[in-house]
């Protein structure tokens, strides 16, 4: 049986063992034989179906702090933003990735830095990857962090100094999401 690996912070260890994942020595990673059950889908590494439409040698991954509309409770968020890339094979420069559905392992290998920015659950199925608030755990949904002009990642180049770091990821990437473009 195919193993699927996950992707566990160190604190939430006993939480997924206790929920069957199991320790793989050599790889030094949590797995689940076959495709893991909703319980464990926040830690999921399945790509899914969707082809990875952005591929990038100049990302970054984009962090601030904002409140969370529902318990008031400041948390970090992140996005990635990309100096330039292809989308669809087609080259592009400045833009920032929303509702992020698939990322390879090298992508979340480096994504292990921000635990509380991982898929959501809808049901029993696996939905896109999300920030989550660090007090209560809702979802952080992009709408709320991309979509107008007074949201944090909206327009990341002319943000003010200061409001949003870049931290460059050191190898290339490649992820499937919604392209957002720098206003010029």
């Amino acid at each position: 049986m195919q193993r699927t690996y996950l992707f566990v912070p160190p604190e939430e260890r006993a939480e997924v063992e206790a929920l069957g994942a199991q320790w793989d020595s050599t790889q030094k990673r949590w797995y689940v034989d076959g495709t893991p059950s909703s319980s464990l889908a926040r830690w999921s590494c399945i790509d899914g179906e969707d082809e990875y439409s952005i591929i990038s040698s100049d990302a970054y991954v984009a962090s601030t702090r904002v409140p969370y509309p529902h318990c008031g409770q400041e948390t970090e968020v992140i996005g990635i933003h990309c100096s330039s890339g292809t989308v669809l094979d087609e080259p592009l420069e400045r833009f920032t990735v929303s509702d992020v559905r698939a990322v390879d392992e090298v992508l979340l290998q480096e994504l292990k830095r921000w635990p509380r920015f991982r898929r959501t659950i809808e049901g029993d199925a696996f939905g896109d990857f999300a920030n989550h608030c660090a007090a209560c755990g809702g979802v952080i949904g992009d709408i709320d962090l991309h979509s107008e002009p007074d949201h944090a990642f909206f327009d990341i180049v002319h943000a003010l100094d200061g409001a949003v770091t870049l931290l460059p990821l050191p190898r290339p990437i490649r992820l499937s999401g919604n392209e957002h473009f720098v206003i010029d």
